[in-house]
């Protein structure tokens, strides 16, 4: 067998054994055999390479029939970490993963609002925090994904347009967060993350297309097609905020910040507001009188859904994803996303799955963490060039107290 065809055969095998004991742990080397397909001879061979490794390790022994035993293995969890972060303009989160993905520790703080280099430096001073505060050797993180606002070059990590942390784009963030974690840092955008996050632990579990719409100060879209998280050419797929859908089409500020977020993000629900006769300086204070039942509170937030269905519609069109979250801290309210499944029938034939997020606040944070795991299994068990990538388990994300 030539050299490179055995290559692909032992990556294909050990992508086989890893799979299975992601996801259901431990197992003998011929429960392994079985559930692969593989021959015990190459299961066992596997497993020594893999214990050799330091990936695996025996955790018990079963007795069997006529006095036979059997050596249960299952990954050696402790051995390599992952951290994700999800960086905003007014709090960082930080979380800290084993090698299957469960989560070990996460915190949240307010982010450092000279931004810059601070923030990157924040980023590494506060997962060495956690790490510390769990009894974790940070160095033994052998995958971090940062998540920020902005369009991330998919070739680069290069951040361009972020809003809202000062002097972020004026600097090599990839080089800086490589030099200070001691290896090369994932960047990418936070609205794909929380994609990601949804699809992993959150509402959109199973689903091979799907779409995250983040309604909040500004508005962005996450996109997963055929599986795979949509970057574009330029990693600027789903900057949504630029779709003609408004009133204000041709202005400088609609070219610059975007028609669809002038008509839907926070100012603009308010200047919608306001325009009815109300008078509040929040979003959250709106949907206080929306609570209250004021009406114009109510006639905000129906032509706001209106405008979010005509995207969603445009989305749907393109996409024809399996559902449709919405998300960010506008998004996620249940009145909403009512109000928005309510205005897609008169301008929609075909019926469109429309949810709020499950993860809320934390999706980006769970977003990140999961492409942190899964970059992780594939540099350790993956295939050069396979169709799909190694599939995450279903952890329970959230750390304990």
């Amino acid at each position: 067998m030539p050299q490179n065809s055995a290559s692909l055969s032992k990556q294909y095998s050990r992508r086989l054994v890893a799979e299975v004991l992601l996801h259901n742990a431990p197992q003998s080397r011929a429960a392994l055999a079985r559930a692969t397909g593989l021959s015990k001879q190459t299961t066992s061979l596997v497993i020594a390479d893999l214990e050799a490794e330091g990936w695996v390790r025996s955790v018990g022994v079963s007795k069997g029939a006529v006095g036979r035993t059997a050596v249960s293995y299952d990954l050696a969890r402790d051995v390599a970490l992952s951290v994700g972060a999800d960086l905003g303009g007014t709090k960082l989160s930080v979380a800290i993963a084993d090698l299957v993905g469960s989560t070990l520790a996460e915190a949240t703080e307010p982010t450092d609002r000279r931004g810059g280099a601070h923030v990157l430096r924040q980023v590494h001073d506060a997962a060495q925090r956690l790490a510390a505060s769990q009894g974790l050797d940070l160095s033994r993180a052998r995958s971090v994904v940062v998540g920020m606002p902005g369009v991330v070059d998919p070739s680069t990590g290069a951040v361009a347009l972020v809003p809202n942390i000062r002097g972020l784009s004026a600097i090599s963030a990839p080089k800086m967060l490589a030099d200070l974690f001691g290896q090369a840092v994932a960047i990418e955008n936070d609205v794909n993350l929380a994609m990601l996050g949804e699809a992993w632990q959150g509402c959109a579990q199973g689903a091979e297309d799907a779409a995250f719409l983040a309604l909040g100060t500004g508005v962005g879209l996450g996109l997963i097609v055929n599986g795979r998280l949509a970057r574009g050419a330029h990693g600027a797929a789903g900057e949504i905020a630029y779709l003609p859908i408004g009133r204000d089409l041709a202005s400088l500020e609609a070219r610059t910040v975007g028609a669809f977020e002038l008509e839907v993000g926070a100012a603009g629900i308010l200047r919608a507001h306001r325009a009815l006769g109300g008078a509040v300086e929040t979003v959250r204070e709106l949907f206080d009188l929306l609570a209250a039942d004021e009406d114009a509170a109510g006639e905000a937030l129906d032509e706001t859904a209106r405008t979010v269905a005509l995207a969603v519609t445009a989305v749907a069109s393109i996409l024809d994803p399996q559902l449709v979250v919405l998300g960010g801290s506008i998004g996620v309210r249940p009145e909403l996303a009512d109000r928005v499944r309510a205005a897609m029938s008169p301008v929609f034939a075909r019926p469109v799955d429309i949810r709020a997020s499950a993860l809320g606040a934390r999706a980006g944070l769970v977003g990140a963490l999961s492409l942190a795991v899964n970059r992780l299994h594939n540099a350790l068990f993956g295939m050069t060039k396979a169709p799909k990538e190694l599939s995450l388990p279903n952890v329970d994300g959230r750390a304990a107290a």
